[in-house]
């Protein structure tokens, strides 16, 4: 069964259109430079384009050659200008051997997804599409390249979109591609890290997770002699966000639904916000400190055998607007996260491990930018929250998940 530990690639393409990186998503974080690539709406979130004239180029040598592996990514194809070429991919594998590499060649319909798995198991390869076995055959020497291609040969660069890929060192079984297929990130609500199902409670309806928050009233002026008002609409400022999740909650009891429900209430008890998070994509949260300030009142009917409890979380975010870094923590040797900017507006940044940092402006760039070391190893999620729009010359080792929220 193939782990995070056998995920050795796992690049989503999911960058805002200029970004110069394609952030790599395993722990080893083998991001791709981007040239001359534009990042537009893809099979899930957005992908990268490719025109025949730029590239995305990893500096290391992420795939095991010599070793068992599979390679997974979504690819389409764009219409060629001359109409006809740019109709068929193929798989090129090469070998130490003089005349010893391998091809296979598939036809595929322009601006159509495909997606696309090589499996390499001892000498032999299996290519699939859309999970069905397309070829088979065996090497007769030791692989020193592979790589898909197009029939276009009036540049060397791709002409078509891809999404979504990753690189395992094992190699995946049938079921196993089948779930990569599918896999659009379940929805899952967290609260400090901890899943709501946790606690057997499920979310039936949300309001205000990605809604924008209220203006603030902006300076006015009220002139007799004019019609309506004079407002100053430049630099747009926002109150605290609302959010309010209707849940329900199943117990096997009384005793049972009590000590649940105390257990989920104990994080609203906790000094300062609640890291409040929202699975929506496997890479791609939504991310919120938030703080509960009217209780929580279930309505429930007592009985001694299953019992079910609805009740409505209203949740305030008092810093509304902010952006969003993604660390991982493998080691000791990543430990570290540093977030360098300058402000001349107070902005708050809370690391996801319950610290914050408060009240920060000036000049944290070069060897004053701010770092912060976690003492386990796992997934953090980094807010830089206030006026993000004005923060300039912003620099991190982590991977901006949300430019802005």
């Amino acid at each position: 069964m193939a782990s995070e530990t056998n995920l050795i690639l796992n690049i989503p393409f999911d960058e805002a259109n200029g970004s110069a990186v394609a952030y790599d998503y395993a722990t080893n974080r083998n991001d791709a430079a981007v040239e001359g690539c534009a990042f537009i709406g893809g099979k899930q979130g957005n992908c990268i384009n490719f025109d025949g004239n730029g590239a995305a180029t990893i500096e290391n040598d992420v795939i095991p050659l010599s070793g068992n592996f599979t390679i997974l990514a979504w690819v389409k194809t764009n219409n060629y200008p001359d109409g006809f070429t740019g109709r068929k991919i193929g798989l090129f594998c090469n070998t130490d051997e003089v005349e010893g590499y391998k091809e296979v060649w598939l036809d595929v319909a322009p601006d159509s997804w495909g997606f696309f798995t090589i499996k390499k198991e001892g000498s032999a390869i299996r290519l699939y599409l859309d999970t069905q076995l397309v070829s088979t055959f065996t090497l007769s020497a030791p692989l020193t390249g592979i790589a898909l291609v197009q029939d276009i040969y009036a540049t060397g660069y791709a002409y078509a979109d891809l999404d979504e890929i990753k690189v395992y060192n094992v190699v995946l079984t049938d079921d196993e591609v089948a779930e990569e297929i599918s896999n659009v990130s379940q929805l899952d609500y967290f609260i400090d890290g901890v899943n709501f199902k946790d606690y057997d409670i499920r979310v039936e309806s949300s309001a205000g997770v990605l809604d924008l928050p209220k203006m603030k009233n902006p300076a006015s002026a009220d002139w007799a002699d004019y019609h309506g008002e004079v407002l100053d609409l430049t630099d747009k400022r926002y109150q605290a966000r609302e959010i309010t999740l209707n849940c329900w909650i199943r117990a096997t009891g009384k005793i049972n639904f009590a000590e649940k429900i105390n257990r989920f209430y104990e994080h609203f008890r906790q000094d300062g916000t609640q890291r409040l998070m929202i699975s929506i994509h496997p890479t791609k949260p939504l991310v919120y400190e938030v703080y509960c300030p009217d209780g929580i009142a279930p309505s429930k009917r007592w009985h001694d055998d299953k019992m079910i409890g609805t009740f409505s979380l209203k949740l305030r975010e008092p810093d509304p607007v902010k952006r969003v870094v993604r660390h991982q923590r493998i080691g000791s040797s990543s430990a570290e996260v540093s977030v360098a900017l300058k402000t001349d507006k107070m902005v708050n940044i809370y690391w996801g491990d319950g610290e914050v940092t408060q009240d920060v402006y000036g000049d944290f760039t070069g060897n004053k930018a701010l770092t912060h070391r976690y003492a386990e190893n796992g997934i953090y999620y980094v807010v830089i929250a206030g006026v993000v729009e004005e923060i300039t010359d912003f620099a991190t080792n982590g991977i901006i998940v949300w430019n802005k929220l």
